[in-house]
């Protein structure tokens, strides 16, 4: 009975010690594992956080290389391409609007012609302001012609006159009063709405005059482009036609 007890105690004490040496043999080989698990995940950390090989020009041949840098000027130099053509598109664009602009504005000035209400105050003349200004201006020449009208000065008005309408104007006037003749055409006021230069002794001035009735009020009036020649320091009026628009 003891010796069973004995065997027992043994059996007991193998198992025991087998068991224990399984847990120590288990635990070894989880730390073992452990650490290789560790290991691999610092080594799985290094290689997600280093950078991606680049495809390296170190690895190409000579050829490819030399082939690869064409390639990237070509493309460089096509994006160069492409923002001058943008650019040179909006340029052009910008010009047909311009020179659309430059071919309307003129025309749609000229096909405005003047009249008594464009004239600037200063270029106003009612009667009641004439005088016998001379001939130095074309605007002189007309007030004193008119001055000279009114008042029946044959000789003041005809000399307004270039030497090619001198003998027109004689042919009209003869045999008649000009004082007279004068009277009836009751002048009211004029007005310049235009100057053109032609050249230093040449230009033509848009004047427009009136007339009145004998009950004062204006009529026949008229609105004529005169053409002005300087002759011997004087402005004279000629029967010239003024230059034509087109």
């Amino acid at each position: 009975m003891g010796k069973l007890k004995l065997i027992v105690s043994a059996i007991v004490a193998v198992g025991l010690a087998a068991v224990m040496a399984w847990q120590h043999f288990s635990n070894e080989n989880l730390r073992q594992d452990n650490d290789r698990l560790k290991q691999f995940l610092a080594a799985s950390k290094q290689l997600s956080d280093a950078p991606a090989p680049a495809a390296s020009d170190e690895i190409m041949g000579g050829d490819q290389h030399a082939e690869l840098l064409k390639l990237r000027a070509e493309v460089t130099q096509l994006r160069e391409q492409i923002n001058q053509i943008a650019v040179l598109t909006d340029a052009n664009q910008k010009l047909k609007a311009s020179l659309k602009d430059a071919r309307t504005l003129p025309q749609s000035g000229a096909s405005k012609k003047k009249g008594p209400e464009d004239a600037l105050p200063q270029d106003i003349h009612p009667r009641d302001s004439w005088a016998y200004r001379g001939y130095a201006t074309p605007d002189a020449t007309i007030e004193s012609t008119l001055w000279a009208m009114m008042h029946g000065d044959k000789d003041a008005a005809l000399r307004a006159f270039s030497p090619d309408v001198l003998p027109d104007m004689a042919k009209q006037l003869e045999g008649k009063d000009f004082a007279e003749e004068m009277k009836k055409m009751n002048m009211s006021e004029f007005r310049v709405l235009d100057r053109q230069q032609i050249s230093p002794d040449e230009t033509v001035l848009t004047v427009y005059t009136a007339r009145q009735d004998e009950n004062g009020n204006n009529v026949n009036n008229s609105q004529e482009d005169t053409v002005f020649k300087r002759i011997n320091g004087e402005w004279k009026v000629t029967k010239d036609k003024p230059p034509s628009d087109n």
